[in-house]
Formats: C-alpha cells, sequence, structure tokens
C-alpha cells in the first residue's frame, strides 16, 4: 500500500481557491472557511480523467453502465443498502439536487423544517423561493448535539412543513445521527405526510464508532417519504467536478423527481470529467488514499481540540463525528457575535466561518477547516493562542 502525502500542497492562493483569496494588500491569511480539502486528489482520479482529456472531446454523452454498477456496488459494500438502478439520478451538484428537490414541494409562504444551525446556501434557497425557514433548534449535550424531538414533532404537526431538509451528518455541528434517530424522525414525517430531503454530503469521513446511515437505509417509512443527495466530493476533494448522486426509492417520488431532472436536461448534457472522477472512487480505487487520510484528519483533529483544552479553553469545543470542520464556542473570548469573523481575520489573520453565517442559532461561534496540511494547522493555533490566550509569564 503506497504512502500518501497530506503534509505538502499545491500554493491554492494561486489557482483561484476561494478559501485561499488574498484581501488587497495581503499574502498572509490562512484560509480555513469554505468546506474543500487542501490535498491533492487520489491518483485514480487523474488516471480517469487522462483518456477523457486525450480524447479532448467533450460531446454529449450518457452516463455508463458501469457508473450505474458503480454506485449499485459502493452502497451496497459500504452500507449493506441495495439500491435499484431505476431509483438512480445524477445532478450537477448537492445544492442544485436540493433545490430540485425542493421544488417539487414548496409553494410560496411555506415553511421547510431544518436542524439548526444550519448551513448557509440551503437556508438562502429556502428564503429566495419565497419561503420559510421553521427551525428546529439542536441541544448541546454532553459534548455533542442532539435532536430536539420534542420541538420537531410538534412543529411538524402543527406547522405541516412542505418539506424536511435533513443534513447528515450535520453541518456545521459535525453530529452523526444514529439510525435510531433517523428512524425516528422519518415516522414522524410519514405521520404527517411531509417529505424528507437528505443531504448526506459529508457523510464520506467519519470516525470511530460513529457510522453514517444513509436515509434509505433507516426503515420502510423513511424510504417511502425521502429523496437521497450524495457525492464523492468532500471524501476525495472533488468540489470542482459537481456531481451529485440522487436516489429515490418511492415510486411515486421517483417519477416527479425524474420530470423535474428532465425539464432540466441534466441526463442529456453529463459531465464526463465528474462522473468518471466520481466512478473511480466509488469503485474503491481510492480506498486506500481515503483511510489514511482520515488518520492525518483525525490527527488534526486532536492536535486543534487539545489546543484549545490546554491554550484557551475560553473556546469550548465539540469534537467532531464527521468531517473536517470544527464547530466552536467562542462565547467565552467576549467578542460580539457579528464581530467574530472579523475578529480573527483581524488580529489573527485566519479567515473562519461566522457562526451568524447559520442562523441565529450560531451566534458567538466560528466554523474552522483543518483540512490543511498540519503545519498550516500548527501556524494558525499559533497566531490564535498570540492574539487571544492569556500572556505568558
Amino acid at each position: 500500500m503506497p504512502d500518501f502525502c497530506f503534509d505538502q500542497t499545491a500554493d491554492h492562493r494561486k489557482d483561484g481557491s476561494y478559501r485561499w483569496e488574498q484581501p488587497a494588500g495581503r499574502s498572509d491569511v490562512i484560509g480555513m472557511d469554505t468546506a474543500d480539502l487542501d490535498f491533492e486528489c487520489p491518483p485514480c482520479v487523474r488516471e480517469a480523467l487522462r483518456p477523457i482529456v486525450e480524447e479532448n472531446t467533450y460531446n454529449y454523452r450518457r452516463l455508463p453502465e458501469g457508473y450505474f454498477r458503480a454506485v449499485e456496488d459502493w452502497y451496497s459494500r459500504t452500507y449493506g443498502l441495495r439500491i435499484e438502478r431505476e431509483w438512480l439520478f445524477s445532478v450537477p451538484g448537492t445544492l442544485a439536487a436540493v433545490r430540485l428537490a425542493l421544488g417539487l414541494f414548496m409553494k410560496p409562504n411555506s415553511q421547510v423544517i431544518l436542524q439548526c444551525p444550519s448551513f448557509g446556501p440551503i437556508r438562502r434557497m429556502i428564503s429566495l423561493s419565497g419561503c420559510r425557514v421553521l427551525r428546529n433548534p439542536m441541544k448541546p449535550v454532553r459534548g455533542h448535539f442532539e435532536i430536539d424531538f420534542e420541538d420537531f414533532e410538534q412543529k411538524v404537526r402543527e406547522e405541516r412543513p412542505a418539506a424536511f431538509v435533513l443534513v447528515n451528518p450535520q453541518n456545521p455541528t459535525g453530529r452523526v445521527f444514529t439510525k435510531q434517530e433517523l428512524a425516528r424522525l422519518a415516522s414522524i414525517c410519514a405521520r404527517y405526510s411531509v417529505p424528507i430531503i437528505s443531504d448526506e454530503v459529508h457523510s464520506l469521513l467519519t470516525y470511530g464508532n460513529h457510522l453514517h446511515t444513509p436515509i434509505l437505509a433507516a426503515s420502510a417509512e423513511a424510504r417511502a417519504v425521502s429523496i437521497q443527495i450524495v457525492s464523492m466530493s468532500k471524501g476525495f476533494n472533488l468540489m470542482g467536478l459537481p456531481h451529485a448522486i440522487v436516489a429515490v426509492a418511492s415510486p411515486k417520488l421517483r417519477e416527479r423527481f425524474a420530470q423535474a431532472s428532465q425539464a432540466h436536461s441534466f441526463g442529456y448534457a453529463v459531465n464526463a470529467c465528474a462522473a468518471a472522477a466520481a466512478r473511480s472512487v466509488l469503485e474503491g480505487q481510492a480506498d486506500d488514499w481515503q483511510r489514511q487520510l482520515r488518520t492525518y484528519l483525525l490527527g488534526n483533529i486532536d492536535l486543534a481540540l487539545q489546543f484549545f483544552e490546554r491554550e484557551l479553553p475560553a473556546v469550548r469545543t465539540y469534537r467532531p463525528e464527521a468531517g473536517f470542520l470544527l464547530w466552536l464556542d467562542c462565547r467565552g473570548l467576549g467578542i460580539r457575535a457579528e464581530k467574530l469573523g472579523e475578529a480573527f481575520m483581524e488580529q489573527a489573520g485566519i479567515r473562519l466561518c461566522n457562526g451568524l453565517d447559520f442562523g441565529p442559532a450560531g451566534g458567538g461561534f466560528v466554523r474552522m477547516n483543518i483540512a490543511v496540511p498540519r503545519a498550516v494547522l500548527e501556524e494558525a493555533l499559533g497566531r490564535i493562542q498570540k492574539a487571544f490566550g492569556r500572556p505568558s509569564a
């Protein structure tokens, strides 16, 4: 098994990276906000793209049958979940898939329920569609965040939202919901005829005993009401090759989603590069790479959490159960919530996501991306210590 190096990366300040974009007059800002990885992709991605690029012909193409077999085999191998060919759709991007699914159910002034704090672009797509977000606040319990089921069921029963957007693992808290929790959510939604749109983009990197359960594997009730969306992007750094895999078990929902998808010709204008990259990792060609990545990220998580516990206890931490994002409670720093991102930028030269980007429940928090080389993380933590830590004796 080859050893992969995650300590060295390209200079992303020069490749158009959103995260590493430098403010005017500066070249030293460390980008730790948007949810992509600094690391070079698995070698199999380059090899999958090579024949397409060398052919240099980007005509209209069908997804090959081998792609669908790879998706079916991956779900079976990874989760023990049987996915049928007719359930599958491809959409160019997870947010596009979520928006397409929401369009099946939303009407002006309708509501969509979300666990909060919640991913900003999903909230914005709801609001920009003339609808309202119905918040189901997550509860911090014993070092992680839990679903408030009583609040969820009360709001579903009384408000009858048009849909429930489930983000699992949850962004920004990094929580992996158990199969029992998902089945309970699905039971409530089925009882009140509320469809579930499950965004599972952060599911590929989980830690320890925290195992991801796709919503279609949660229960028969979940399969009857759910549209399941996943991408290989967060697990293999394929964000620049947007490609979402949508699975719909319910014949009724599947027919509606197929009609909406056909209106955009998603099955006709397939991105051959994105599909080939996804297929290469679905087939298991990058499994060793991902195992080593998971170990590396876990080392970064441990380093950061130990730093805050030891050097900056005013910042309360939550260990992520999945992904590469830390959700940090900075209310103990005494900085106004709306100024937190600005404070980290101006005082430490680090760009983070202000918790308010995730709604009112995120006030006083920041989200930090630790998918960077270890030396970069150490530099960032040193800057935080200098800016906000206790003065040395």
